[in-house]
């Protein structure tokens, strides 16, 4: 017996007090998440002297344990083993959820980026929101087509909860508290970064009633149930708002709090920190690191722009003007009112040293162009294909090519 099929046989009698040959499938998907996850704890967490955090609404990491077994170097030495007692990794593989954090290509990048940092050795970690429902899933009742809640997350599960927590305040007197999950990003034959994700401490899930029906405006209750909520009325726009600031506070806490604690100089940011917006949901990130900045680390105004511009990167996901989010400054006032003038700020710079209407972050009816922001107040612009960043820069983002074509660039 392999020192591999000791340790296995050993947790399978630990967990069920049978050997593998007789237990379940799902059984033994139990078991090997746990094995998984004790061989990634004998592996080194990624350092170095910079650090990208990749912030996004979502991140498609699919079903994970066959993908950590490769990437651990065991998969091949397991099935061996497994098939010797009657099993496979692809069907054990059937039992395991998909963690439900991502619907689309932005998702699927984002966990494409965080598998590649890890692979290549970069001291990385990705940055979203704990959706305990995803998106929603479609069954068919009384031949009927339905939404229902994807309720992923078990007992048992690739998140590990940790102490951190952060206090995010929103607009009326609103403060909730934060609870942070890590993921283990486990790169092929190397280290290991982390996905982080933030939850509400308050949450929950008894608000959703009917199929995804849920009170879109219990906001202590509800930030972390859905990605991307119904929007189709004033509630659910605002509860987006409310998302997307909860995650970037909790980011840009939780960046400052790793730079003071390695003990580097914040005027320093950008020698220790890159910051990847992975397209607009996370824009609100500049502002409010801006605020972070002056209202408690004593910046002036100028300096934490400087600071925040040379360390922010944004990733855009579309070629039509009109998909480019853009929310009310109305909206912004009331989810957010520490962040509008600040804001209004940064619209000011641009608006004094050029009038033309397309570059400006406020426009005539006031909407706050969160592209806009990014653009003018990053150092790096890219599309996601090398077509694309041409497409940008010939047409839906040439204005802003012209201004700063030493931005434009394709990864």
């Amino acid at each position: 017996m392999s020192n591999l099929e000791s340790k296995l046989d050993a947790l399978t009698r630990k967990l069920y007090g049978r050997p593998a040959d007789q237990v379940t499938d799902a059984e033994m998907y139990q078991v090997l998440l746990q094995f998984a996850k004790d061989l990634t704890d004998e592996k080194k967490e990624i350092t170095g002297d910079k650090k990208v955090y990749y912030i996004s609404a979502e991140f498609l990491i699919g079903k994970l344990l066959s993908n950590n077994l490769i990437n651990l170097g065991v998969y091949d030495e397991l099935e061996e083993i497994l098939n010797k007692n009657g099993k496979t990794i692809a069907a054990i593989e059937n039992e395991e959820p998909e963690p439900s954090l991502g619907n689309g290509g932005l998702g699927r990048l984002a966990a494409c980026f965080m598998d590649s940092i890890a692979t290549l050795g970069l001291p990385g970690a990705g940055i979203g929101l704990n959706y305990h429902f995803g998106l929603f899933k479609q069954v068919f009742r009384d031949r009927l087509q339905m939404a229902e809640k994807n309720d992923w997350i078990e007992k048992n599960s690739w998140l590990r909860k940790t102490d951190t927590s952060f206090t995010v305040e929103f607009g009326g007197g609103k403060k909730v508290k934060s609870v942070l999950y890590d993921i283990d990003v486990v790169g092929y034959e190397n280290g290991v970064d982390k996905l982080h994700l933030f939850d509400l401490e308050s949450l929950d899930e008894s608000l959703v009633k009917n199929g995804i029906d849920f009170d879109k405006e219990d906001i202590e209750k509800n930030l972390t149930l859905f990605l991307y909520p119904d929007d189709s009325d004033e509630a659910g726009n605002l509860l987006r708002i409310y998302q997307q600031y909860f995650m970037v506070s909790n980011g840009a806490q939780l960046i400052i709090k790793e730079m003071k604690e390695a003990g580097y100089d914040l005027y320093e940011m950008d020698k220790h920190v890159a910051i990847q917006i992975n397209d607009t949901h996370p824009t609100m990130v500049i502002p409010e690191l801006i605020r972070l900045l002056t209202w408690e680390e004593g910046f002036t105004i100028d300096d934490a722009i400087k600071v925040v511009s040379r360390t922010c990167a944004y990733t855009n996901h579309t070629i039509l003007a009109e998909a480019l989010e853009k929310w009310p400054l109305d909206y912004l006032n009331r989810v957010v009112p520490q962040l509008v003038p600040i804001i209004k700020e940064l619209s000011a710079r641009i608006a004094k040293t050029n009038k033309d209407p397309k570059i400006q972050i406020i426009d005539a009816d006031k909407r706050v162009h969160m592209a806009h922001i990014d653009i003018h107040y990053g150092y790096s612009v890219n599309g996601v294909a090398a077509i694309h960043t041409d497409i940008l820069k010939q047409s839906e983002l040439n204005a802003f090519y012209k201004l700063y074509p030493e931005k434009f660039n394709n990864k």
